[in-house]
């Protein structure tokens, strides 16, 4: 293409001239705790009311699920041992580990629909973390998790089907799970932004490792009695030990 006059030139060469490539992100900082001060906090959740009674979960709905269970089963809504631990309870660090971002976790989490029950009944996972959903069962599921923060979806999973993959990308706690074919069926999801989270086991305890020093709010969430939290001081290099007592219901 030919061009009259240096000023035509010029402002061809300027329209014609390749648009700058878009430049990249700077990398991410993650933040890495000093191992030669971090502690650990190990505890107890309690409850002091009475032990409830179970409550026998009826799957007369569905008789292949009905099969599966030979003896009966019962409600996990509340589950307290014999010296009133509470299983299911959520345990994390509610405020305290603002501004700093953690690397990724890469390990998919696994949650199992089996029996006829999501299992385990409470799970978390960080934010961006894949999520499998696997059917064991020799009948059809419907997952539905309900979020307030992250997009909602539902999915039916048929038995023998690939594990169902899903992300969430925002925190929240918590995301309630149901099965829409089987109204039994409930679960809990926590998506969180740092490594900090755990769940207690039968007995109500609970262990969370490598928290570097400062001023913390520890939570505590249960999908039958709700949250408690505390504040805590974290010196360099220790264990604490707390203990948390639901009141009763």
């Amino acid at each position: 293409m030919k061009c009259y006059g240096l000023f035509a030139c010029l402002l061809l060469a300027a329209c014609t001239k390749a648009p700058e490539k878009p430049a990249a992100p700077p990398p991410v900082t993650y933040f890495q705790p000093d191992p030669a001060t971090v502690s650990a906090i190990t505890g107890k959740v309690s409850y002091s009311g009475a032990v409830p009674t179970a409550k026998m979960i009826s799957m007369d709905a569905e008789a292949d699920c009905q099969k599966l269970h030979p003896k009966p089963i019962y409600d996990e809504s509340l589950l307290v041992g014999k010296s009133k631990g509470v299983a299911n309870a959520f345990v994390y660090i509610k405020s305290g580990l603002e501004g700093k971002t953690f690397a990724p976790a890469t390990a998919a989490v696994e949650l199992k629909q089996q029996g006829c029950q999501f299992v385990p009944r409470v799970i978390s996972l960080r934010k961006g973390q894949t999520l499998a959903v696997k059917n064991a069962d020799p009948v059809s599921h419907n997952i539905h998790p309900q979020p307030q923060n992250n997009r909602e979806w539902n999915q039916q999973q048929s038995p023998g089907a690939p594990d169902l993959e899903r992300r969430f990308g925002f925190p929240e706690v918590m995301i309630p799970v149901k099965c829409n074919v089987h109204a039994w069926m409930r679960g809990y999801i926590a998506v969180m932004e740092h490594p900090y989270f755990a769940i207690t086991d039968d007995a109500g305890a609970f262990r969370l490792d490598g928290l570097p020093p400062g001023n913390y709010v520890v939570a505590i969430w249960h999908e039958k009695l709700g949250e408690l939290t505390q504040p805590l001081a974290v010196a360099a290099k220790g264990e604490l030990s707390l203990t948390f007592d639901f009141p009763p219901k």
